[in-house]
């Protein structure tokens, strides 16, 4: 009864550590699709800009990142790609003419196509005194949920707004154009009013204020292998670099998620290799219990390999059992969790399928080692 006890909390010992491990392992496959499910790749894009501070405001040449910054900033371990955010050197308003009464001044910015999140950007380009435009989805969104209905305006959707021509003038240092506005997509990456870079950059070099301050970009463009990079995060803090926060704070959040995440794993898997001992305890006890029994069996013939191996294999069988019965488990979990409210069906009800692969390698593994460790033992004890 004393040993069927000994057995009964080596298995729940078991049971409670893969039942750890592994479900840290799926939440952490349901975190990843979480976060990254909020855009296609919003973690990995962050739009960097210096702090304001007295000594720089309203001064180009200090608040923009110059050339050798940009450089510094491509040695970045963390950084994969850059992209200078070019902005307009004069004067941008816009009107809806004869058919929306409206006035507001503006700006523009450029950034080469490959940062742009629109698929089709065969339009986006200058033709016939037309300019495409690519704004923020959150400018529509404001205007939708906040400026129309307090102020009694239509609400726009987004096919309706490709088919509104906006009236852009731009007032030069010698003339003034007038061109046609027409949106072509929304982006979920850049708050901003893009137009082509080749135009923008063709119209501020008449300008004898971009002259002054060439190759100063205010913002720059910053695809990264992980905004939760704390390393990142540090060297952006120690160089006074500000970024969009929504980015950065899911970052934070995910990666304190995965702290506690491997923690818990991490006590799982210690307490997997605590019944490990257990089990190679159990098992030269047996050989103690049974040693006149073994000494027999080996004067008869009976191999020592051959003998450690049938017990190791026994305890290698029941562990397995054990994870599958975890799995099982940890999918059931999965698919109620899968099936809540909370998840918003972002979830897959199914488990990663890598870990049935734990089933055949954990018990395996248990059994090289056991086996390996119980035979030096045995034959170093022994003297066989």
């Amino acid at each position: 009864m004393k040993k069927l006890t000994k057995f009964a909390f080596l298995y729940l010992g078991l049971f409670l550590a893969f039942a750890l491990v592994l479900s840290c392992i799926q939440l952490y496959v349901n975190a990843d699709a979480m976060f990254e499910s909020k855009s296609s790749d919003a973690n990995y894009w962050i739009t960097l800009s210096k702090a304001i501070t007295p000594d720089n405001i309203g001064r180009k040449e200090l608040i923009g990142f110059n050339g050798s910054e940009i450089e510094e900033l491509k040695k970045w371990e963390e950084v994969k790609d850059i992209y200078p955010v070019v902005s307009n050197d004069f004067k941008v308003s816009a009107d809806g003419g004869d058919f929306i009464p409206f006035y507001t001044d503006m700006y523009l910015e450029a950034v080469d196509n490959a940062a742009i999140d629109i698929q089709d950007l065969s339009e986006f380009k200058v033709q016939d005194n037309t300019i495409p435009i690519v704004i923020s989805r959150e400018y529509l969104n404001l205007y939708n949920y906040g400026f129309a209905l307090n102020q009694g305006l239509p609400q726009i959707t987004e096919g309706f707004a490709k088919k509104i021509e906006v009236n852009i003038n731009l007032r030069l240092k010698d003339k003034n154009l007038r061109y046609k506005g027409k949106l072509i997509g929304l982006s979920d990456r850049i708050h901003s009013v893009l137009v082509p870079k080749q135009f923008l950059d063709s119209i501020n070099a008449t300008q004898d204020f971009s002259k002054q301050h060439k190759d100063i970009f205010t913002r720059v463009l910053v695809k990264v292998n992980d905004a939760s990079d704390q390393g990142l995060i540090e060297k952006m803090a120690a160089k006074g670099y500000e970024s969009n926060q929504e980015s950065l704070r899911s970052a934070k959040i995910k990666s304190k998620l995965f702290l506690v995440l491997n923690a818990i794993a991490f006590i799982g898997a210690f307490i997997f290799l605590l019944c490990l001992f257990i089990i190679i305890n159990f098992i030269k006890m047996e050989f103690l219990e049974k040693q006149e029994e073994v000494s027999i069996k080996y004067s008869l013939g009976y191999s020592p390999r051959k003998m450690v191996s049938s017990i190791s294999r026994h305890f290698s069988i029941n562990v397995g059992i054990v994870m599958l019965l975890c799995l099982i488990c940890v999918s059931v979990g999965q698919y109620y969790l899968a099936s809540s409210d909370i998840t918003n069906g972002l979830l897959s009800p199914y488990i990663w399928t890598s870990m049935w692969a734990l089933a055949l390698i954990v018990p395996l593994a248990v059994f090289i080692i056991v086996n390996l460790l119980i035979y030096r033992w045995l034959i170093r004890s022994w003297k066989f």
